[in-house]
């Protein structure tokens, strides 16, 4: 009876819960627990998920060197993003400058302006062309006032009638000037180039025009002279392709430099059509 006794009072003492207060009491941080970490009652149960179970945050620790699993997607599981992960902006891919790199990997140079001018001779042309024209205008406003003045229109207000010669003084206050300029002004935007394989020109005065027409397109090169033209010794070399928007005019060029120009153009293009081919 005594050894059953015992038996039972050993299994007893085996199977009585652990006290906290006994652990938490002075010396329970000095004395060493079950090896390898266990438990007494529960067993191996590592710290994070002890913790996690009693809804504390769990403390992850300092990754070690090559950590499979990367600082970015570690955070963003959190909510929280890790500047450090960002792959670096690629300093080509944003908007191209004046110069430099642009989009899909192309250079961005400036336009510069054809080589070549035309012939001073165009001023003249230019010249006589505009003061034609204006005279023109302010002599037609000049009638136009007489006959308002004369006919008393009736239905133009009385202060209109009383001012009616301002019209062609402002009308030749305004073009006259504008016919002196505009000779200048032309010379200084009109050039043209001709390189390897593109004519390259530029024209107009107020708006301006670019255009590059490939030689290996022209289908015919003609060289015009108006009357003027022919009195001044100029030209216009006239290109022409299949479509009318690659087509160009070269004007102001002397008669000769027309003239060999022309030659050279059509030449160069016939001899691009034979490699071609």
């Amino acid at each position: 009876m005594s050894d059953r006794a015992d038996e039972h009072s050993a299994a007893a003492g085996r199977a009585a819960p652990v006290d906290p207060a006994a652990r938490s009491g002075p010396g329970a941080a000095d004395a060493p627990g079950p090896a390898g970490g266990l438990d007494p009652v529960d067993g191996p149960v590592s710290g994070a998920v002890a913790d996690s179970a009693s809804g504390a945050a769990a403390d992850p620790g300092p990754r070690p060197a090559g950590d499979s699993v990367s600082g970015g997607v570690a955070d963003s599981a959190s909510g929280a993003a890790d500047p450090g992960s960002r792959p670096a902006a690629d300093p080509g891919s944003g908007p191209a400058g004046d110069f430099g790199p642009g989009p899909a990997g192309l250079v961005r140079f400036p336009l510069r302006a054809p080589a070549n001018p035309v012939s001073r001779k165009a001023v003249a042309l230019w010249l006589l062309h505009g003061l034609s024209w204006s005279v023109f205008v302010v002599v037609g406003s000049f009638f136009l006032a007489r006959w308002a003045e004369d006919d008393r229109w009736s239905w133009l207000p009385d202060w209109v009638l009383g001012n009616i010669w301002w019209v062609p003084a402002l009308t030749a206050l305004l073009l006259l000037p504008a016919a002196i300029v505009e000779p200048f002004w032309r010379y200084a935007v009109h050039r043209w180039e001709l390189s390897e394989d593109v004519v390259y020109t530029r024209s107009g005065w107020v708006s301006r025009e670019w255009a590059f027409v490939p030689v290996s397109r022209i289908q015919t090169v003609d060289k015009a002279q108006g009357w003027t033209e022919r009195a001044l010794g100029l030209a216009t070399v006239e290109i022409r392709t299949a479509s009318h928007a690659g087509s160009s005019r070269i004007k102001g060029l002397d008669y000769e430099v027309a003239a060999g120009l022309a030659a050279s153009l059509a030449h160069r293009a016939e001899q691009l059509r034979d490699d071609a081919t």
